[in-house]
């Protein structure tokens, strides 16, 4: 058992944004007075896709909207919401997302977002949130209980798989399954 920590009291959380129409309110081009949006299949662990689609400015305009201060954070993390897999990407540039993807900005975890955001889309760290929830959606209740090991990052100062089941006394057998190291 590793001293960890969740993110459970400890993020803020918004919901991309809700257009109510994308075909009125999105277009695939640029075009004066919308911005670059991304969607949650843009989202991978190796970064963003680029954009394909472009959003008014007339935030009023749209269903649903979290404040935009938390969309223009300095910095946040956002993931796929539609996904059996956690994939967060750490945005260190105001970026907009629509409600296929969330965001969270965690405070008072001792790690930064980029370590945040490296442990969650660990491989160990998917298998448990797969074998505890099972399920398509990533919901912040589930993402609340996973186990955040800030210690780890005493230990190491950049993030590595290899590292990580070390640190957790583990190993991993064939494709998809984790063993503690004898």
């Amino acid at each position: 058992s590793h001293k960890h920590i969740t993110l459970d009291g400890r993020a803020k959380w918004a919901l991309g944004i809700v257009t109510g129409n994308n075909q009125k309110f999105c277009k695939s081009e640029p075009i004066k007075g919308y911005l670059p949006i991304y969607k949650g299949s843009d989202i991978t662990k190796n970064g963003l896709k680029e954009t394909t689609t472009f959003i008014t400015k007339e935030f009023t305009k749209l269903q649903q909207c979290a404040p935009l201060k938390l969309y223009q954070a300095k910095e946040k993390l956002i993931y796929k919401f539609i996904s059996s897999k956690l994939c967060f990407y750490y945005d260190n540039q105001q970026k907009l997302f629509l409600n296929s993807a969330n965001l969270l900005i965690p405070y008072d975890i001792g790690i930064s977002m980029k370590q945040l955001s490296d442990l969650l889309n660990s491989e160990v760290i998917n298998w448990l949130f797969q074998k505890i929830f099972s399920t398509h959606k990533v919901l912040r209740s589930d993402l609340e209980q996973l186990p955040i090991h800030t210690e780890y990052f005493k230990h190491y100062n950049e993030f590595s798989e290899e590292t990580y089941l070390s640190y957790l006394q583990l190993e991993k057998i064939g494709k998809n399954n984790f063993k503690i190291k004898s």
